[in-house]
């Protein structure tokens, strides 16, 4: 706190994400505080935060849980320009497909994250410049390693820790079944340290609760016979089944695990399914059926639907990297 300017410049810059409420600063030397070459050169109102943020560090209990869970000590110059890199670093969370991954995460936020997650994530700290937190997407699952590459690079330059988490849908056609690209791709990231929480259902769209299913069939009575199919199917059948775009089959029924999965369903449901578009473009988008007819769904509703606590391990991902 008694460095060159540039120093006490870059401090002054790491304050100013401590109040866009981004981050938190814990004064290690408190008492030291008012005699330093940064508080005496801050304007008052900076002074102010600087006292408030000393007596606040006092009382704060360490953190067992996100966000704020990472600590950084800032103890010399050396130490000064990372943690302002990193400060204006946002989380970025990599998804295959920002309209539809993106959307299914940032529903799963609204709903399942604590007020303090939701702020940084959709609330005050989206309006901050850098954000807290952003979903990145490269357009395809092979062009995933080479954007965490260029994250890792960047980080690296910087002498700073990447943050990035992955977030992938298996593509798994019945249980257990998970494509070999994502366990390449969670290898990969284990080896670097990055977080891959997996989404273990077929795709994003395996995720839509039945309550926004219902309401999304109120305004489109022409895929009401699909919907209703959907519902009837079991909760594994559910978790694995292929909603796609009209005249597409809805499983794979030459594959003898998929085939033990959806075999008894009846030839009605699998012709219903197979001739609505429940996936697609417009309306039929999954980040339009989520945000138009959210108001639809609740918390229990999505549980109901994610029973296996990936969106919640998602967002407790999140939560803990922030």
């Amino acid at each position: 706190m008694n460095g060159s300017e540039e120093i006490l410049n870059k401090l002054d810059e790491l304050l100013t994400r401590v109040e866009d409420e981004i981050h938190e600063l814990d004064i290690a030397d408190a008492d030291m505080l008012e005699e330093s070459a940064w508080y005496q050169s801050s304007r008052q109102t900076r002074k102010a935060i600087l006292r408030d943020t000393a007596q606040t560090t006092l009382y704060r209990p360490p953190r067992t849980s996100g966000p704020h869970l990472r600590r950084v000590d800032v103890a010399d110059d050396a130490s000064v320009r990372p943690a302002r890199d990193l400060a204006f670093t946002p989380l970025s969370v990599i998804v295959e497909n920002f309209s539809s991954d993106g959307a299914l995460i940032k529903f799963a936020l609204n709903l399942l994250a604590t007020p303090d997650t939701h702020r940084l994530c959709l609330g005050q700290g989206a309006k901050a410049a850098p954000p807290a937190f952003e979903i990145e997407s490269p357009g395809g699952h092979g062009d995933i390693p080479k954007l965490i590459q260029r994250r890792i690079d960047e980080a690296t330059a910087r002498g700073i820790r990447p943050r990035v988490l992955v977030v992938v849908e298996s593509d798994g056609e019945w249980i257990g079944d998970e494509k070999a690209h994502l366990t390449k791709l969670r290898e990969d990231c284990a080896a670097r340290g990055i977080p891959c929480p997996p989404l273990t259902k077929r795709t994003a769209e395996n995720y839509i609760p039945d309550r926004i299913w219902r309401a999304w069939a109120a305004d489109h009575p022409k895929a009401l016979a699909a919907i209703n199919a959907l519902l009837r199917l079991s909760r594994d059948q559910r978790d694995h089944v292929h909603i796609c775009k009209a005249n597409n089959s809805p499983w794979d029924a030459s594959k003898p695990d998929a085939f033990a999965l959806f075999g008894h369903v009846s030839a009605a449901d699998e012709s219903a399914l197979k001739a609505a578009g429940l996936k697609g473009r417009a309306e039929a988008d999954i980040s339009s059926i989520l945000s138009r007819y959210a108001s639809a769904s609740d918390r229990n509703d999505l549980l109901s639907r994610d029973h296996r606590g990936d969106l919640l391990t998602v967002v407790q991902h999140i939560k803990d990297e922030l």
